[in-house]
C-alpha cells in the first residue's frame, strides 16, 4: 500500500514538473493598422462562370472590421484576431443560400514592403424571406486569425480574391 502511495505521489510530481517546463508565455504585440483594398473591396459571383453582367448572382462588399481580442505574441509568433463584416446582396439569379467568399490578407512592414500573404475562405448563408420566397441582403461576420512569424508587421490589407473575368464585370 505504501509503495502504491509513493508511486502516485512521484507520478504526480513528475507530471506537474513537465507541465511547468512547457508553460508558454504570452507577450503584448501592437496590433497593425488594418485597411481594405480599394481594388478588391467588392466581390461578385456569377451563375455557371458567366461573363455577362446579367449572370451576376451575388454582390458582396467589405464593410467594417474590429479587433475585439488583443493582438498577442507567443513564442515568436504574432496572433492577430480580426473580426470582419461583409454585406452580401443576392441578385435575381441567386439560388443557393450557402456561400463561400475567398479573401486575402497582405502583411506589410513600415516601408510598405510585402512580408507575406495569407488566404482565407469565409463561409456563410444568405437569409431568405419566406413570405415572398426571395433571398435578402445579409450581414456576414467572421473572424480571421492571422498568425505570422513576421513580428515587424505594421499594416494589413484585406481584399477579396477575384479572377480577371469578374474584375472586368466590376469595372
Amino acid at each position: 500500500m505504501k509503495k502504491l502511495l509513493i508511486f502516485l505521489v512521484l507520478l504526480s510530481f513528475f507530471g506537474c514538473s513537465d507541465m511547468l517546463k512547457n508553460k508558454q508565455t504570452l507577450g503584448n504585440f501592437n496590433c497593425p493598422r488594418i485597411f481594405f483594398s480599394t481594388e478588391d473591396r467588392v466581390f461578385i459571383d456569377t451563375v455557371a462562370n458567366g461573363n455577362s453582367i446579367d449572370d451576376v448572382s451575388l454582390k458582396a462588399k467589405l464593410n467594417n472590421f474590429a479587433i475585439v481580442e488583443k493582438c498577442h505574441q507567443k513564442d515568436g509568433i504574432a496572433i492577430i484576431p480580426l473580426d470582419i463584416l461583409i454585406i452580401t446582396q443576392p441578385m435575381d439569379k441567386f439560388e443557393n443560400s450557402d456561400i463561400s467568399i475567398p479573401l486575402y490578407a497582405v502583411l506589410l512592414d513600415q516601408n510598405n514592403e510585402v512580408l507575406e500573404t495569407q488566404y482565407f475562405m469565409i463561409l456563410g448563408s444568405i437569409k431568405k424571406n419566406f413570405e415572398n420566397n426571395a433571398f435578402t441582403e445579409t450581414d456576414i461576420t467572421d473572424r480571421l486569425k492571422i498568425i505570422t512569424e513576421n513580428l515587424d508587421t505594421s499594416q494589413i490589407v484585406i481584399g477579396f480574391m477575384i479572377d480577371d473575368k469578374k474584375r472586368l464585370l466590376l469595372n
